[in-house]
């Protein structure tokens, strides 16, 4: 896989990035790190699927694939707290 593009600041709590095969420009209220860090995940996620695909195939495709994610984790996340509810409720 490639570098990710630059998270650039453009003041303000403006930044510009590439996601896929387009720039974007967005202003938030998150703080700089968190934004860059969410901007690098979404950049790694959609550069994981084939450059010949159109940029909202890539954009689907990534967030099919995080939401599966999500929904996996989550399972993950009832079975723990329903094992851990059961062990308290035996005690």
């Amino acid at each position: 896989m490639t570098d990710v593009p630059e998270v650039k600041s453009i003041g303000k709590g403006k930044y510009s990035f590439i996601v896929g095969k387009h720039s974007y420009a967005m202003t938030t209220q998150l703080a700089e790190e968190d934004f860059k860090r969410l901007v690098v995940s979404v950049q790694k996620v959609v550069a994981e699927y084939p450059p010949y695909l159109n940029q909202d195939e890539r954009l689907i495709m990534s967030l099919m694939s995080v939401s599966h994610k999500l929904e996996q984790l989550q399972g993950r996340l009832d079975t723990v707290i329903n094992d851990a509810l059961t062990e308290v409720s035996e005690d």
